[in-house]
């Protein structure tokens, strides 16, 4: 912990400057005789020790508002008492308005009042004096202009100045605030790009990596069967590459509805169809009475019934997929036997849980939804609720 800097060090150049230079000016002034004299027959010199100490509160006005009024106020009253000279009052408004600009906020709201019941009083003095009435104005003019202008002025730029801070704040906490909100609109946009096409090839990739396994490990099939194997990894191919450019060209479009309208409930179908052709048996049931729903809930369907059976295809065996639709919500249930042989290099009965299941938990959680998926029993299930609203379409 250092210790805080002492009053020098606190100094401002510039007012040291300055501060020499009204001395200065002061000082030539006063040698002209620019003075009333009050008392006969005062040194000279004496003349000069009000206008030093004003200076020497300019000197202080930022490193110690309170000091430079209470040094300038001194020689101010010194200088009240020997006979008013220009140099001096013009030296103390600078005082006055250092401490209203620089001072603490509760001090400078007592200052004020008091300065305005002094130039009061005077007023009052000078009517007991039995001055005219222009004279006690001019008075009270010339009392306002050194004591009270400077006040006003200080406090009119102080409040501009925290006026001009706070927008300035306001501004570096919108841009912060900016920033943050495109940081987490790149990061969600990562997401539902990563989320998309490991949906989107996930299924495929899965697919061919398992026909072609199966066309290595058995050297006994016949031509056919090894062409048909042959044709279906072509197709998968075919068919991922396709979703891969489809994906790729809305990403560089950035047209959601597109994508939102390009798989439906009723499409489930020709994906079990797909799964089965690979070699998978997969039961396929609906119900209640289907109709037509939100195109983010019945992609977020599709997706979830494709990343389970891809789970399925790799991991598991003889499937099942059950789509309900009830009042208020639709439901999903996927289901499979665990596959022993296919589990086996990881040493767990259970697949883990990587991309696909975080990307079906995200789909299904962002429409207010909920997910589980797990052992039970011997069959690996994913069961999955989302709200529909009770409307259809």
């Amino acid at each position: 912990m250092t210790d805080s800097p002492g009053l020098l060090q606190r100094v401002h150049r510039g007012d040291a400057i300055a501060a020499g230079l009204l001395f200065a000016a002061g000082s030539l002034l006063i040698g002209l005789g620019s003075f009333e004299r009050y008392v006969a027959d005062l040194p000279m010199w004496v003349r000069f020790v009000p206008l030093a100490l004003t200076c020497l509160g300019v000197v202080i006005r930022r490193a110690a508002p309170g000091w430079c009024l209470a040094i300038g106020t001194v020689g101010f009253c010194m200088e009240v008492g020997i006979g008013l000279s220009l140099a001096t009052a013009c030296v103390f408004t600078d005082n006055l308005y250092a401490f209203a600009r620089y001072g603490p906020r509760r001090k400078v709201r007592v200052l004020a009042p008091v300065v305005a019941l002094l130039v009061l009083g005077l007023g009052v003095f000078s009517v007991l004096e039995g001055r005219s009435l222009v004279a006690v104005l001019t008075t009270l003019a010339i009392a306002a202009v050194v004591l009270l202008s400077p006040i006003a002025t200080g406090v009119i730029v102080r409040q501009a100045h925290d006026r001009a801070n706070l927008e300035a704040e306001r501004a570096e906490q919108a841009t912060r605030l900016a920033d943050v909100r495109r940081r987490e609109a790149v990061l969600r946009e990562r997401t539902i790009m990563a989320r998309e096409l490991h949906d989107t090839v996930a299924n495929y990739l899965s697919a061919i990596a398992l026909q072609s396994t199966a066309l290595q490990a058995r050297k006994d099939l016949d031509a056919e069967t090894v062409r048909t194997s042959v044709a279906a990894i072509r197709s998968s191919s075919v068919e991922g590459l396709a979703e891969l450019r489809r994906i790729i060209g809305l990403l560089r479009a950035g047209d959601e509805g597109e994508e939102l309208a390009s798989y439906r409930i009723d499409q489930v179908p020709d994906l079990v169809e797909r799964i089965r052709a690979v070699g998978l048996k997969v039961d396929f049931e609906v119900e209640g009475v289907q109709r037509d729903l939100p195109g983010e809930v019945e992609l977020t369907v599709y997706r979830l019934v494709q990343e389970a059976l891809t789970n399925a295809l790799k991991y598991g065996s003889d499937a099942s997929v059950v789509i309900g639709f009830e009042a208020e919500r639709l439901t999903v249930r996927v289901e499979n036997a665990l596959d022993p042989e296919a589990t086996a290099p990881w040493n767990d009965a259970v697949p883990r849980g990587g991309a696909g299941l975080v990307g079906m938990t995200e789909r299904v959680r962002l429409l207010g939804g909920k997910v589980h998926a797990g052992l039970d029993g011997t069959r690996w299930k994913v069961c999955a609720a989302i709200p529909t609203g009770g409307n259809g379409g």
